[in-house]
């Protein structure tokens, strides 16, 4: 014991001298610092906010969900996926934009937030409820199944998720339709876990012909694709599997940069009919896609048959040397079909739970699927959409739509 080292001793002169000299300084700063500075440098007060404060309780920036409610902290967290269809024509896309347009995300926020599944403290910024989409529409474009995720308020005596589908669909609009509702490892995110994303593109046979431009759109409707036609098509869908450079089918992307790679698994051609407009359903199926890919690469597939160009322009298109403008096909004829979850369902670890469209949840989903399709014929019997722009592409006059309300970030 008496050789083991003893603690020094503190000079407690010292330490009153320490302690003096920082009070000097920081009476000195007061001193030479203006009112409004001073209390920066103050300890911050902690003040009670009570039912009876001045202060309102609610930080909802919607006046008309400003309810003055609190988080009901007896509820749990858990994080759940919501598999949603809708109707993208009355949309400026799926993804929420500052702006306060009408998107698909914003519906399905105000929603849940008026049933109570989000607190009024995280309503207005989805990052603090981890909320994620697995892939991003355009305007105008439908889906027939995204999936969401995100961190829901459940009653912690209620199991059943079938008792906050029937809410949820109860109170999203009629455009937007929760086929189901699945539970979610915390972890899982909706987009980074995706394998595949599949997508229909349907455009009216008449597009891929000239010889008929000059004829009436009562007869133009009355064309029938050729055999010919449709193998030429499969053709052309074969040159895009695989890896390639797809800069030439979006906008601010470079061939040198990564992102512009993508890879195709699956593409077809086939004969759809609509009433009385025979349309072609095209079928992409790819581990991701670009800003407007797919709806370049439709305006390529336009170009080639409509103007009889040759198939190996297609191959030129993924040069890294070659910069070219394409077309942009109508964002309506395009529905994203599903999100597959293949390679996050093998993984062991992470959750047993299996990311798949339920059996009973298929019937609703197929149905859904013909109405959407009604509707896309509809928009050319109405309105005229793909007539009016194939003149504009015989006229050399197609251009890129501006989205001026959508601001557009990355995700693939």
């Amino acid at each position: 014991d008496v050789y083991k080292r003893q603690p020094k001793p503190q000079n407690p002169l010292k330490i009153k001298l320490i302690k003096s000299s920082q009070e000097i300084i920081i009476s000195y700063k007061m001193k030479r610092q203006p009112e409004e500075i001073k209390t920066h440098l103050e300890p911050p007060k902690k003040q009670l906010i009570t039912q009876d404060s001045d202060l309102p309780l609610s930080t909802s920036k919607d006046p008309e969900l400003n309810t003055g409610k609190t988080r009901d902290r007896s509820k749990r967290k858990q994080k759940l996926i919501m598999i949603i269809g809708y109707n993208g024509l009355d949309f400026i896309g799926s993804q929420k934009q500052p702006t306060g347009v009408r998107t698909v995300e914003r519906e399905i926020e105000t929603t849940l937030y008026k049933l109570g599944f989000i607190a009024e403290s995280n309503y207005g910024t989805l990052q603090k409820i981890c909320f994620t989409r697995a892939t991003r529409t355009d305007k105008r474009v439908h889906a027939l199944q995204n999936f969401f995720s995100c961190k829901f308020l459940l009653d912690p005596n209620i199991k059943d998720l079938t008792v906050y589908k029937e809410q949820i669909r109860g109170g999203l609009p009629k455009d937007i339709k929760l086929f189901s509702l699945l539970e979610a490892s915390k972890r899982f995110n909706s987009k980074l876990r995706s394998s595949a994303r599949e997508y229909f593109y349907y455009l009216p046979s008449f597009c891929l012909c000239a010889d008929n431009k000059d004829k009436p759109l009562e007869d133009q409707y009355k064309y029938k694709a050729t055999k010919e036609l449709l193998e030429k098509l499969n053709t052309i869908c074969a040159i895009f599997k695989g890896t390639h450079k797809f800069h030439n089918y979006t906008k601010g992307v470079n061939a040198s940069q990564l992102q512009a790679g993508r890879h195709i698994f699956d593409m077809a051609a086939s004969v759809s009919p609509v009433g009385e407009i025979e349309f072609i359903e095209f079928f992409i199926k790819g581990q991701s896609f670009l800003y407007n890919q797919i709806r370049k690469m439709m305006g390529m597939i336009i170009s080639v048959c409509r103007k009889n160009l040759p198939v190996e322009v297609i191959g030129k298109s993924f040069s890294r040397h070659e910069v070219m403008t394409l077309p942009l096909a109508p964002g309506e004829g395009l529905m994203l079909n599903r999100v597959l979850y293949d390679g996050y369902n093998k993984m062991k670890g992470d959750s047993k739970i299996d990311v798949v469209t339920p059996e009973e949840n298929k019937e609703e989903i197929e149905k859904f699927k013909n109405e959407l399709i009604e509707c896309i014929a509809n928009q050319e019997v109405e309105e005229k959409v793909f007539s009016k722009w194939i003149k504009e592409f015989d006229n050399g006059k197609d251009k890129e739509e501006d989205d001026k309300d959508c601001i557009i970030h990355e995700d693939p």
